[in-house]
């Protein structure tokens, strides 16, 4: 069950992205595969067990610390 953690993103990166809202303690989306994503700052897990294709250029903003991340594989293209 691979863990990643997300890249941190400015909110001038985030425009125009569908952003994600996060609650703290509770993840924005939880199954269909087996992919979790955490906060590239504070560690919390922000996708639990997703597929591949539910986290591609998802934006989310952590309920704990604030911070904008977006899923680290989309950077790499």
């Amino acid at each position: 069950m691979p863990q990643f953690d997300m890249i941190l993103i400015t909110p001038r990166e985030a425009e125009g992205a569908d952003v994600l809202e996060h609650t703290a303690g509770k993840p924005v989306r939880e199954g269909g595969g087996d992919e979790t994503y955490r906060c590239g700052s504070c560690k919390t897990k922000l996708l639990i067990n997703v597929g591949h294709h539910d986290a591609h250029g998802v934006v989310v903003k952590c309920g704990k610390c604030g911070k904008l991340n977006t899923e680290p594989h989309h950077h790499h293209h």
